[in-house]
This record gives structure tokens, sequence and C-alpha cells, in this order.
């Protein structure tokens, strides 16, 4: 047999400690929807589900996106040029360059400004907005007919609107914004586009203007007060000259490294003139004659190599025109000429006498000659000697006779030194407040100019043109995400339907519940095109190649294997609820042990609503009903032996009673239960719903064991659990767990029953 479960019914075989009334499932096996495999079952079960909820949604979708109204969106362009420095104001372009900080911080300033609400009010007022479609509803009861700057909660509604549809943004690595706004209306929304630009551009001129002016306004009233200020400094400082006769000043101003300006005050009359002068020429005189007397010194030595090194040093008198010179034509040059006519016949001795050797007359020769040249560079040197002592006598003179005359002077000019001190600081503060005043001036030219060349720092790159095609809805975006959005839902709600599903479908819950497997599953009815209400007789005998027919022989096998060591086999086949199809499985499966070789006798328990007599197709009486006293001998009345199979057999229900339950419990229905388990190899009872009444509680009390039988997608779990509780109470054990009326099998998690060969195989 091809059933997973028939594997279950083996290993009970080879393990029989564990209790019959526990087919344990396999706890390592994974939940459905905890293995891809599972999650495509519960797909293909629900795909019912998940085309219902996407078709739906996407219709939905789609028709909300046709009763919208269609929005259209104009664009503008704004430009934010680099910002100039005040120094360079007067020369456009001059300044540093701006870093990407601050060019990010003014274009952040200029969005914020953007998406204000008094550019908002503005733009609202100007196009009077409020009169249109969107902004109608923005008008507040309690303020019909105001204006809207008496109207506050109006205009509260009107920015709020206006703001949900407006949106500013700037490209990345540029200094362009883009303003955007969206409107039912294609021109209404170029117009509020391009006002709210152009108010933009106004407001910023505006209130740099306004700054400008007010700079302007504050520098021209601090010029005026330091303008007076410059007049009775310079005053004062005329008044002075003329006092000291100081005549003929001259003011020098610089600036200090922290900003602050200073004076220099140079006197021009003849004292200072004449002391200038002897200082300047005291110090030519003192640098004379340190020269001379250094080269004076130097010559003393009579050494060539040193008077050569001076090369063309001049001493002279402080007209330029003292005793003695060393230049190149005043003895330096045959100086030179005498040395190197030293070194010749130096070198030309050496070589005679390694030559000729030491008596040679040549070398005799050679030596008069060295000493003629030697007292004639003595000679010069002497007369250079004399001459530059000359020239630094007369050096030292001239530099004492200026000392004099210098002292004398600054004798006169310190009686000036104290004027000077005065003068000095009437003509600092002369300086300071016209150079303060100047700067003024000068930042106030800055100003004007700058209200002329600074506001001109943002541009309208691009006005925004009325947009022909709706910017919503745009369908070749809606759709797919529509369609994306659907089928994701589609999906969810497959899931969700599966999660919030308490019906038993697979041999999964029955573990869930009860720790149980399934012994086999019955396909359902319908899918054989026969309803199961209309059968006759049984499909193992009209179809016995049939899955419904291949169920119950699976269903058999199952049985036999777990029940082969019982010595009686009187089983109570039930079900939790009415309707779940225990009375065809009873006598399906009684057909399936006769057709087998068995002698089957099947009971009609149920005494409220018997059924199993019109499968049979007997009368309903006499039966088990009639049944007053116990059963002595082999023989009971009512038996029927069917008609197709000579070891199948029914005991109907005979006739109905008041009180099942008590019958059940009697002693009569016990020795019945006692002589057919002797005479029949199988006695399976049909017996109402489990927990519909107590009478399967008693007859499941007196059987071998029970086969519960459960419908497929319609017993619940919690009914199930009840069920299984229920009679375990009895004592009884459960054979087995019966799956009735799969309509799906391989989507459900089982196996079909089939196995044929292909044509042409």
């Amino acid at each position: 047999m091809d059933h997973l479960d028939t594997d279950f019914s083996l290993s009970r075989r080879q393990y029989p400690s564990i209790p019959l009334s526990t087919a344990l499932s396999d706890s390592s096996t994974p939940a459905e929807n905890q293995t891809l495999p599972g999650l495509f079952r519960i797909l293909r079960r629900r795909w019912r589900v998940v085309s219902i909820v996407t078709l739906a949604t996407l219709v939905l979708g789609i028709l909300v996106c046709l009763l919208l109204t269609p929005r259209y969106s104009s664009l503008a362009s704004i430009e934010i040029n680099r910002a100039e420095s005040e120094e360079s104001t007067a020369t456009p372009g001059t300044g540093p360059p701006p870093t990407a900080d601050e060019i990010k911080m003014d274009i952040n300033t200029a969005i914020t400004i953007l998406q204000s609400d008094g550019l908002a009010l503005g733009v609202i007022q100007d196009l009077n907005l409020i009169s249109k479609p969107l902004y109608r509803k923005a008008v507040d009861s309690l303020e019909q007919g105001k204006p809207l700057n008496q109207a506050p909660k109006t205009q509260q509604k009107a920015i709020k609107i206006f703001e949900n549809n407006l949106k500013v943004e700037s490209p990345d690595n540029t200094r362009l914004i883009n303003v955007t706004f969206s409107d039912p209306d294609a021109n209404v929304a170029a117009d509020v586009t391009n006002t709210l630009s152009r108010r933009f551009i106004e407001n910023n001129l505006e209130r740099r203007q306004k700054s400008t002016i007010q700079v302007s306004y504050w520098l021209q009233k601090e010029l005026d007060d330091l303008k007076k200020q410059v007049e009775d400094s310079e005053q004062k400082l005329a008044n002075y000259e003329r006092k000291t006769g100081l005549a003929g000043i001259q003011i020098t101003g610089s600036s200090t490294g922290e900003g602050a300006s200073s004076v220099t005050i140079s006197p021009k009359n003849t004292v200072t003139e004449r002391l200038f002068g002897l200082n300047q020429e005291l110090t030519a005189a003192e640098a004379n004659r340190i020269s001379t007397e250094t080269l004076y010194r130097l010559v003393q030595t009579q050494d060539p190599e040193v008077v050569l090194g001076l090369g063309s040093m001049s001493i002279s008198s402080a007209e330029g025109g003292g005793p003695g010179a060393l230049t190149a034509d005043g003895g330096i040059q045959l100086v030179r000429s005498l040395r190197a006519q030293e070194v010749a016949l130096i070198q030309g001795y050496a070589a005679d006498a390694v030559k000729y050797g030491a008596n040679n007359p040549r070398l005799t020769q050679t030596q008069q000659q060295l000493e003629a040249v030697r007292q004639q560079l003595k000679a010069e040197l002497q007369r250079i000697s004399k001459r530059a002592e000359n020239a630094y006598l007369y050096a030292k003179n001239n530099e004492g006779t200026i000392r004099q005359q210098f002292t004398k002077q600054q004798s006169s000019a310190n009686s000036l030194a104290d004027d000077t001190v005065q003068l000095q600081v009437l003509a600092q503060e002369a300086y300071s407040n016209r150079a303060l005043y100047e700067s003024l001036f000068s930042k106030l030219q800055t100003a004007s100019l700058a209200s002329g060349v600074r506001a001109t720092r943002i541009d309208l790159v691009e006005q925004a043109r009325p947009a022909g095609i709706p910017a919503f809805p745009k369908w070749e975006m809606v759709l797919p995400a529509l369609a994306a959005a659907s089928l994701l839902f589609g999906i969810s709600s497959a899931f969700l339907r599966e999660s919030l599903d308490e019906t038993v479908r697979t041999s999964n819950d029955l573990g869930e519940v009860a720790n149980l497997t399934a012994f086999a599953y019955i396909p359902s009815i319908q899918l054989q095109g026969q309803d199961e209400s209309d059968a006759i007789g049984s499909k193992l005998i009209h179809a016995p190649k049939s899955p419904f027919s291949e169920g119950f022989r699976t269903l058999r096998t199952s049985i036999t294997l777990e029940t082969a060591s019982y010595s009686q086999k009187i089983f109570l086949v039930t079900s939790p609820l009415g309707g779940d199809g225990k009375t065809t499985v009873t006598f399906n499966l009684g057909v399936a042990f006769a057709q087998h070789g068995a002698r089957v006798l099947l009971i009609d328990g149920d005494l409220r609503n018997p059924e199993l007599h019109r499968l049979f197709g007997c009368e309903i009486a006499p039966g088990l009903g009639d049944l007053q006293t116990p059963v002595i001998g082999p023989e009971v009345k009512g038996i029927v032996q069917h008609a197709a199979l000579s070891t199948l057999f029914i005991l109907p229900a005979g006739q109905l009673r008041e009180f099942p339950a008590e019958f059940f419990d009697s002693e009569a229905f016990a020795s019945l239960l006692a002589s057919c388990a002797r005479h029949y190899d199988y006695v399976l009872i049909d017996s109402p719903p489990v927990l519909s009444v107590a009478d399967a509680s008693i007859i499941a009390s007196k059987a071998t064991g029970t086969i519960t039988v459960l419908r497929s997608r319609r017993t619940t779990r919690p009914i199930f659990s009840s069920s299984v509780n229920t009679l375990r109470k009895t004592g009884t054990p459960t054979i087995g767990i019966i799956l009735n009326d799969v309509r799906n099998p391989t989507l459900d998690g089982f196996h079909n029953y089939a196995y044929t060969r292909q044509k042409g195989a």
C-alpha cells in the first residue's frame, strides 16, 4: 500500500510498548509554514482567496485612482549665486570663493524661507486661492465673509493645504532650488510656483534693502557727529601750530597690527631740519672714521696679501676729497703687479735650482732680481700706509668737528621737544577722527553699492509652465505598484486565512491537537462524480480501482496491522459531531474487510438517527432496538446478510428507543457484543457523535477500541481535542483516526491513491 501512514502502523508493531491509544507523530517534522514546499502548498490550497483578494484589491485601487481628481505639477528653478564679501562688494567676483558648507547653509536657508508661512500666505492672497475648489474647505464656518487677514483659522487651514501641495528641494552638488507645486488646475499650479518664486526673490531684495537702509541711517548719523569732531580737533591743531610756531608740520598715519591707527609728527622748521642734517652728517663721519681706521690698522701690517685683500676700498674725507686713497690707480695695481713678479721669480728660482744646481750663475741673477722686486714692493706698501694714516687722521678730525656742531644744535632742539609732544597729541586726535570719518564714509558708500550688487545673487533660472500631463496618477507607475501591492495583499490574506483556519486538514493537525496521526485518508466522493448522500452500496464493489476504494483498503491494512494481537475486534466508529461521514466509513470499511475474507458484522448503534441500513440496502427493523433480553445463543434476531458479499452482515437499528443510553448500558447489549465477538472476525459499531450525546461514550467503554472519523476542512481542532479527551475517559484505546472527505490530497500533504501504467509505456 502506497500511503504515508502505513509506515506508522508498522512501527507500532515493532514497538508494542507504545500505548495503542496514542499514535505519536514525528516531533522533529517541521510545521508546514516552516518549509518552502509547505508555503507553496498553502498558496495552492488558498488560491481562490489569493485570486479573489488580489483581483478585488487591484480593481478597488484602479477605481480609487479613477475617482481621484488628477493633479498637475509645475516646476520652477532658482539659482543661489555665490555671496560677495563686504570688502569685495565694489568689485564683484573678487572675493574668496565660498566653501561647500557655506553654500549648503545658504541653500538650506533659502529652502526654509520658501516654505515659510509668510510667503505661503502672500501667494494665497495674491492669487485669491481661497476661492479655488481645493481651498474652499479651508474657510472656517465662523469666519465666512471675512477678509483673509482677519480670519486666523482660515489662514492656518489654507496654509496647511498650501504646504501639503508644495515641494522644495535642492539637487545634490548644485546651487539650484527646485520649487514644485501640485494642483488640480495646471494653470493654478504654474501661477502659484512662479508667484512663490517671484515673491521669494522680491522678499530677499526687500530684506537686504531694509538692512542697507538701516545701516546707512546709522552711519549717516555717526558721520554727522564725527564731522563735527574732526573740525574741532583740526581747529585745535591749527591754533597750537600758530601759537608755538611749529607751522608746516607733516602728519604721517599708519595702521597697527590690532587695527588701530597712529600718527607721526615731522616738524619742518630750521631747528629740527638742521638737527636732522647734523645727525646724518655725524653718522656718516663716524662711519667714515671707523672705515678709515680699520683700513689704516690693516695696512700697518705691511703684508702684501692683506693689502691686496682690501680690494678697491677707499678712504676719503666727508666731501670725498680727503688726502690719500687706496684705489686701483693709487697703488693697489702696482702692488698686485710686483706681487705677481715676486711669485714668478720664486717659481723660476726653484726650477733653476733643480735644473742647474745651487752654484749656477743664473740662480744668482734670479736672486738679485727677486731682491729688487721685494724692495720696490716694500717701498710701495710704505707709501700706501702713509696715505691710509693721513685719511684716518682727516676722518677723525672731521668727526670731532661735526659732533661739536651736533651737540650745540641738540640743545636748541630740546626746547622744542615739549611743544612737539603736545602737538603729537593734537595731531593724533585729528588724524584718528579723520580716519574714522573716512572709514565710516567708505562703509556708507559700500552699503549703498551693496544694495544694488549683493541683492542680485538670487536668480530665477526657469519659470514654471502649465503641465499637459497629470503628475498623479501616473498609470505607468501606479499599475505596477497596485499589481504588486494587490498580489502581496492577496498572499498575505491567504496566510492569514490559513492561520485563522482551525479545521483539521493534514496529519500534522492531528499531532498538534492530540499527538495522533491518521491511519488513512478517504478521498471525497464528490471527486468521483457522486454525492455522498445519494450513494447506494459501496464503491469497493462497483468501482474497486477508484481512489476512494483504495483509501479503504489502506485503512483496512492499517487496522489489521495495528490490531493483529487483539483477541476480540469490536470497534466503535464514531465522530465528534454529526455529518462527518462515520456511517459511510463504517459501511465501506466493513465491505473492505469482507472482501478480504473476514466475517464482518455491522451494528447500527445510532438509535437516534439511523442511516446504515440505507447503504446496506435493507429494512431498518427488526434490529438492535428490538433486543429486550440478553443474548444466549448464536442466533441474533434481525441480522441480515449482504446480497453481494456472503461474509458481510448487518444488525439494523430496529425500533428507536426513547432513552438509548440506558439500553447501551444494559446487560442485553453487553451479551450481544460478547456473542458477536465469538462468531465474527470484526464487529463495527456505528454510533451517534461522541460530543452530541452520551451513547458513544457508553458503547466505547464496552468495545475493544475506537475509530474516530473527522471530516476534512470541517472538524475544528478544539472539537477534535474535546472528542479525544471524552473517549480517553472511557479507558478504551483509540485504534486510529480517519480523515474523511479529503478533496485535494496533494495539497493537504497526502499521496494520491493511484498507481497505473501509462499508455504506450
